[in-house]
């Protein structure tokens, strides 16, 4: 199976759309497809990184999405699709479904799109409306990938698509997240944290929609005991200015043990979610039309063994399930005081919770991901019936542009 993934977001720039399609066409790959990846270049150099990956990746010219990029855009999707025959043609994201469609007529090819959740909300201004009904886009040809049940059911919600063109495919979780860094006592130490402390963190951008105010708030209800043995660990980049001044000046006069540790490499996480207890985040409902359509932090902590308190928004409740690998709760300051306490004490349900997640994350990987995105077999499955040619032709390779 030859594959062409167009996305607007790829590395160096850092964001979940680049992870959905980085772990996705690796997967593929790994499966026995041939994968290439158009992604752009953010006027940088990132041949050496783009030729480690295991599948074909093809820069154009361009940065993060703006309208204005959009004719150059459908001239892009135009021209790969002259010049050679794909299988399944693959728009990652939203800024590549009226160029897709509008270049259907050159491929005989199955013609995906992802959607993530927020973008069907910004789709709903009247002339994006316009430019996807003129386009044609979600047409008798197209099939649709959501991340979630939420996210297919937001979709249809407001488009109108063939019940059958649409299906809830779960994102997975990187192989990483089960690998091991060196101990809980190792990193208690280096992170200055006793060892009988209950290590609560949360990993997410710190921004108003992620709901650390209301974590924070849900530490101040906890009875005085319980406060003052845990430790809250709090990794991310800040977002919006006066949100984080905010959140700041209210760790400080908590009197909760809080510790903003700021953005950290992925391996630097995996250490710490090690050295945890649980996770916590605890998104709200967001007044300008952004969702929460999955939630991936969720199982990549669940990955490390740690059980989740989460609030029910948006496709969470497919990352955590309830009182399986988590708590799931309402987005408010009691439900998540309660739940927090039930894990802070008692340790047999935080016991069951850490292996209920741990095996959810491992049911979603991203190699399940794949085959139910393509049709590919399961790796089982691959090994028995691809042809050698086949398999040959899937080996990793890059082209840059």
């Amino acid at each position: 199976m030859n594959i062409l993934m167009l996305t607007s977001e790829f590395a160096p720039a850092q964001g979940g759309i680049g992870t959905y399609t980085r772990e996705l066409a690796a997967a593929a790959t790994t499966l026995g497809a041939r994968v290439t990846v158009v992604a752009p270049d953010y006027a940088q150099d990132t041949s050496a990184a783009d030729s480690a990956l295991p599948f074909a990746v093809q820069r154009f010219r361009g940065g993060l999405h703006s309208m204005r990029d959009l004719p150059a855009k459908i001239r892009l999707a135009d021209t790969l699709l002259r010049r050679r025959r794909y299988d399944v043609v693959h728009a990652a994201d939203w800024p590549f479904f009226i160029p897709v469609a509008l270049a259907r007529r050159l491929t005989p090819a199955r013609l995906l799109m992802t959607v993530h959740g927020t973008e069907i909300n910004e789709t709903q201004t009247p002339l994006k409306r316009l430019a996807i009904r003129a386009a044609g886009v979600f047409g008798p040809r197209t099939e649709v990938a959501a991340n979630s049940r939420y996210t297919r059911d937001l979709f249809r919600a407001r488009f109108t698509i063939d019940p059958r063109h649409i299906k809830a495919i779960p994102l997975g979780v990187s192989g990483f997240w089960f690998g091991s860094g060196p101990g809980r006592d190792a990193t208690r130490q280096a992170q200055r944290i006793a060892p009988d402390r209950v290590v609560m963190v949360t990993v997410a951008r710190i921004t108003r929609r992620k709901g650390h105010h209301l974590t924070l708030a849900a530490l101040n209800a906890l009875p005085a005991d319980v406060r003052q043995r845990m430790t809250w660990l709090v990794i991310g980049p800040n977002g919006e200015s006066d949100y984080v001044a905010e959140l700041q000046r209210l760790i400080q006069t908590s009197g909760c043990d809080v510790r903003l540790l700021g953005a950290l490499s992925n391996e630097a996480i995996r250490d710490i979610y090690g050295a945890a207890d649980f996770f916590c985040l605890t998104g709200v409902p967001d007044s300008s039309g952004r969702v929460e359509g999955f939630g991936l932090v969720y199982l990549e902590a669940g990955a490390t063994g740690l059980p989740s308190v989460a609030t029910a928004i948006g496709g969470v409740s497919d990352a955590v399930l309830a009182d399986e690998s988590g708590l799931l709760v309402a987005p408010e300051v009691e439900a998540i005081a309660a739940a927090i306490a039930e894990l802070a004490v008692d340790s047999d349900t935080r016991s069951i919770l850490a292996a209920g997640a741990s095996t959810h994350a491992r049911t979603l990987s991203w190699e399940r991901c794949a085959a139910e995105t393509y049709g590919l077999p399961q790796l089982g499955e691959a090994i028995d019936t691809a042809a050698p040619e086949h398999r040959h032709a899937a080996a990793p390779g890059a082209v840059s542009a």
